[in-house]
């Protein structure tokens, strides 16, 4: 059984806390497959800022490290993967999220500890992975992954676009952040998912400039399940 970290770092404002929806959508997705199911198990999730140390007491003795990253958590997330490394070197510590770059022949000189960056949408290659890793497969060379092979990269093929949005299930709908919002130290917020890509390319937005691809949405009956949802956990602000 492989055990599965994880982490999201998030800033919290006063008592106000951001459930960790894309790992969430990560999780929500592998645990479709059987497979998973049977052959990994997924620790609890890690979304607060907190010491090196205690993050990595937290990681423990996971096979598999999960990070998502962006420009507010890329510093701290990338001493956490070293520091867990250092801790326990058998540990798969993967990167995603869109500050990881797509194309940098230098990345895995910059940061040895990383074994395999992911590049674009996350969930189908994040299944690939656990899935060749339970199988004991080679992880070289899967499609919308960079490889960490003796500091160089073994890129894969770029991964297409997921076209069917609700082929990937709700994380919130699912019930994958139900223990968290158990827990009543926080006030709740989410990030709400309506659809994914945008055509242009303004300069002054990082969404669309990044992907610059069709607009793909999510099914209505989906969206309105998920406003009764924050609604009915009393979630205080939507974004």
């Amino acid at each position: 059984m492989k055990k599965v970290q994880l982490v999201q770092l998030n800033n919290s404002y006063g008592d106000q806390v951001y459930l960790p929806y894309s790992v969430g959508m990560l999780a929500a997705y592998a645990n479709k497959s059987e497979k998973i199911k049977s052959g990994a198990k997924f620790q609890d999730f890690i979304f607060l800022r907190e010491s090196i140390d205690k993050m990595v007491e937290k990681v423990g003795d996971a096979d598999i490290l999960g990070i998502s990253c962006y420009v507010w958590n890329w510093e701290l997330s990338t001493r956490l993967a070293e520091a867990v490394k250092k801790k326990n070197n058998n540990c798969l510590i993967l990167f995603g999220g869109p500050h990881v770059p797509d194309n940098d022949a230098s990345f895995f000189e910059k940061y040895p500890y990383i074994d395999i960056a992911c590049h674009g949408e996350g969930e189908v290659t994040f299944l690939e992975i656990l899935e060749k890793s339970i199988s004991g497969e080679s992880l070289k060379g899967i499609p919308g992954t960079s490889f960490n092979d003796n500091n160089s990269a073994v890129r894969g093929m770029p991964r297409a676009r997921i076209k069917d949005l609700d082929t990937i299930p709700s994380p919130y709908l699912e019930g994958t952040f139900d223990s968290l919002l158990a827990d009543n130290s926080y006030k709740w917020m989410v990030t709400w998912e309506t659809n994914r890509g945008c055509p242009f390319k303004c300069s002054f937005c990082d969404w669309g400039s990044a992907i610059a691809t069709k607009v793909r949405k999510f099914a209505e009956d989906r969206l309105f399940s998920e406003i009764k949802y924050f609604s009915d956990n009393q979630i205080d602000l939507v974004f």
